[in-house]
């Protein structure tokens, strides 16, 4: 296991134990993202920006992959409570962190236009 791994796995276990807790934790620290976007889901930005090295971070329903900067991959199953909130979030829950696109003129971007 290396160094990112373990710093990975430290990271998502912070964010809490359940979903709503995970939630709570992102909410806090104004980490938003875009639902069923696994580049851009709220613990993706979580994790890239709370990880300095990690220059990517794609999130599916119970893994997360990362890339540091060093181009170093490396995958790891997602905690209970942070799985769950991916699941929920996707599916509709937890409005306060679900971002939204907008074009220049403020105008909203939908799933088509992406």
């Amino acid at each position: 296991m290396t160094s990112l791994h373990q710093r990975l796995t430290s990271t998502l276990n912070t964010l809490g134990m359940s979903a709503d807790a995970v939630a709570d934790t992102l909410l806090s620290g104004g980490w938003t993202g875009l639902r069923e976007d696994g580049l851009n889901c709220p613990v993706s930005n979580y994790v890239t920006a709370v990880m300095p090295d990690v220059e990517v971070a794609a999130v599916a329903f119970n893994r997360i992959t990362v890339v540091s900067i060093t181009g170093e991959t490396v995958e790891a199953p997602l905690p209970p409570g942070a799985a769950r909130f991916v699941i929920a979030f996707d599916t509709g829950s937890y409005d306060d962190l679900a971002a939204t696109l907008t074009r220049d003129d403020g105008e909203v971007i939908d799933d088509l236009e992406r």
